[in-house]
């Protein structure tokens, strides 16, 4: 399964490809015959991906809410961010999203075009109400593009702020 947009495909690893990116970016990117990005993934990202991939591996019924997504821009066929679901569909019916835009593609609009679009794709499934994120207090390019996909802030804490898309239901018209 890909998701495409005008100028981007929205790719989630198999399980081999994910265990090549725990190995490298090169190493996936040259499995998905990518045009190489030169970027690596920092420690953080790194922990977060490989806790992702034990969760993916145990629970290959919810694979694709453990995966990784590779941006990829159509135009350059390379990889220039990546996302991910942190878990599967929780009792309330809300998964969380997060993202990452390699340097030199910020503020082009590809993060705002991939989570409207990887958001349209988890509201369409049955068990999904809402599609949540967490922003650092400072970040203000992650606050903008939730805000162009129509999420609305609904938690303060000490250290960030939440968003929520939820799930819109189309009434029937009654005769």
């Amino acid at each position: 399964m890909i998701i495409e947009t005008n100028r981007l495909k929205i790719v989630p690893l198999t399980k081999e490809q994910f265990r090549l990116l725990l190995l490298g970016t090169d190493k996936v990117e040259q499995a998905l015959g990518l045009t190489p990005s030169c970027e690596s993934m920092d420690e953080d990202t790194l922990m977060a991906m490989e806790h992702n991939y034990k969760e993916a591996l145990k629970y290959p019924d919810h694979y694709l809410w453990y995966t990784n997504w590779q941006i990829i821009l159509k135009s350059e066929n390379k990889a220039i961010g990546s996302a991910c679901f942190k878990h599967k569909p929780d009792k309330y019916g809300q998964v969380e999203i997060g993202y990452g835009t390699n340097p030199d593609y910020r503020n082009q609009g590809y993060m705002t075009e991939m989570v409207k679009a990887l958001s349209e794709w988890a509201l369409q499934q049955t068990d999904v109400n809402s599609v949540i994120a967490g922003t650092d207090k400072d970040n203000q390019a992650s606050m903008r593009v939730l805000e162009k996909c129509g999420a609305v802030r609904y938690k303060v804490t000490d250290t960030g702020l939440w968003w929520k898309l939820r799930k819109t239901f189309r009434r029937k018209k009654s005769r």
